[in-house]
């Protein structure tokens, strides 16, 4: 091979290589457009500050973050960003027909679903996000972890009480310090078809009990009755422990009854760490003809709460104490705890 041949070959293969060099930066490069050197044209304008970093809208009308140097930490992609964190970018994007709110984490990893209609601030402390899908509510706190046990339908805030509502309940918090402290529960649960609104605002009670431990003996109490109505106890070991399950069987209880009102609760300390007792009085008549003339008999119930072992509110005690009279005007009477 002649000289001229071998420059020409060692040319090439340089070229080869400068090529290869070239292609591997352009696919592998990962640096965030910094917003420098010719690129500053991006930005369009600065929408709002959150400490050391800026949320910009760029010349495409897409929002990002960038921080003080003018680094870019998330790229204008965005329609919206509603929110930063040291851990965490609110941002909003269309999908489908439809705009969603979600969050990311600075590497544009998800870390809060994008099924949001709307993210609302409760005071700066806590954020409201109503699911698209359904309408539902969940509260996240600064930090945008989940701060309460499940969804709601409905939030209210006044002055630093938060009332959040589900499923006819109401639970209102005083969230003016680190930890938020519940401060009352209203209750509403069925009595074989009555409703039963009883309440929980006794300040000693609610440093114990929480929402879980309120909502697990509401539910207890709507569908022990139920069962004790039905004679249908195949439910039972869901609200109670297999311990306890034979004595609180009693088949035939209210078959033949039909329940008018329900009133007269109190919910109360029982003996014993973690024990309670709701105590409440249901009005009734004999569905038989003959027996028609018997006019609001009524039965007392007392049910008796405690935490297992897995620190679930279980029922294990029952007592129904049968009357003949009337409630008279006890059955309109509310006794709060």
């Amino acid at each position: 091979m002649s000289s001229r041949a071998k420059l020409l070959v060692s040319v090439l293969f340089i070229a080869v290589i400068l090529l290869c060099i070239g292609l591997t930066r352009f696919y592998f490069d990962v640096t965030k457009n910094t917003g420098e050197n010719g690129q500053s044209d991006k930005i369009a304008d600065i929408v709002r500050d959150y400490g050391d970093k800026r949320v910009f809208r760029s010349t495409t009308g897409y929002c990002g973050v960038i921080n003080d140097a003018g680094a870019v930490l998330i790229e204008p992609e965005w329609m919206e960003v509603l929110d930063v964190t040291d851990s965490m970018v609110v941002v909003s994007r269309r999908m489908h027909e439809d705009v969603l709110i979600g969050g990311i984490d600075y590497e544009e990893n998800v870390q809060l679903p994008f099924v949001f209609r709307t993210m609302e601030s409760l005071g700066g402390r806590y954020f409201a996000g109503t699911v698209d899908e359904d309408e539902t509510i969940l509260i996240y706190d600064s930090a945008f972890r989940l701060a309460f046990p499940r969804s709601y339908e409905a939030v209210a805030l006044e002055g630093d009480l938060l009332s959040l509502t589900a499923d006819g309940r109401c639970f209102s918090y005083d969230i003016s310090g680190d930890v938020p402290r519940l401060q009352r529960a209203d209750m509403l649960c069925s009595v074989c078809g009555c409703p039963l609104a009883w309440r929980v605002s006794n300040q000693t009670i609610l440093r114990d009990v929480s929402e879980d431990d309120l909502v697990r003996i509401d539910r207890s109490v709507t569908a022990y009755m139920d069962m004790l109505q039905q004679s249908e106890f195949d439910a039972l070991p869901d609200i109670s422990g297999s311990d306890y399950i034979g004595a609180l069987t009693k088949p035939g209880s209210f078959t033949d009854m039909q329940f008018d009102s329900v009133g007269g609760f109190s919910f109360s300390p029982a003996p014993g760490a973690g024990e309670y007792d709701l105590q409440f009085t249901a009005a009734y008549h004999l569905t038989t003809e003959e027996q028609e003339a018997d006019t609001a008999p009524a039965v007392q119930v007392q049910l008796h709460f405690r935490r297992n072992a897995e620190m679930k509110m279980i029922l294990t005690a029952a007592n129904l104490n049968f009357q003949g009279t009337g409630l008279g005007t006890q059955k309109e009477t509310e006794a709060e705890a």
